[in-house]
């Protein structure tokens, strides 16, 4: 895997720490522990899912991209409504808060990954002469 992804992963990572610490700080939400394994559990998704789709996509195989990427788009959803559901099962404060946290993360992580995917997919069709349309 490529390390600059890992690199922005982590930096992304923390400017999204250093948000949910401010805005725990200032609204005084109960079981803050949520916020951070939700922020956690998303960083080490980002990291596998990553290293799925950096496989996916130096695959020369066009059904090995296809199912790569989608694949990892479709698991980062299933995991994320499951852990959702957990928090709905478990916690006894089913706090709106959270919720909207939980799915602005779940956006922004989404958009990173595309966004890197993006990015890796320009650079090897510029690296791929045969591959580019005329």
């Amino acid at each position: 895997m490529d390390l600059k992804f890992i690199g922005k992963l982590i930096g992304l990572t923390v400017i999204l720490a250093l948000a949910t610490a401010a805005f725990l700080h200032f609204n005084k939400v109960e079981e803050e522990f949520w916020f951070w394994g939700a922020l956690i559990f998303y960083a080490i998704a980002g990291i596998l899912i990553g290293w799925r789709s950096h496989k996916a996509v130096v695959s020369e195989s066009n059904s090995a991209f296809f199912t790569g990427v989608m694949g990892g788009t479709g698991l980062r959803m299933l995991f994320s409504i499951v852990f959702l559901a957990i928090y709905l099962f478990i916690s006894e404060i089913k706090a709106t808060s959270f919720i909207v946290y939980y799915l602005f993360l779940y956006l922004f992580y989404t958009m990173f990954e595309i966004s890197q995917l993006v990015h890796k997919l320009r650079a090897e069709k510029q690296t791929k002469v045969d591959n580019a349309t005329p």
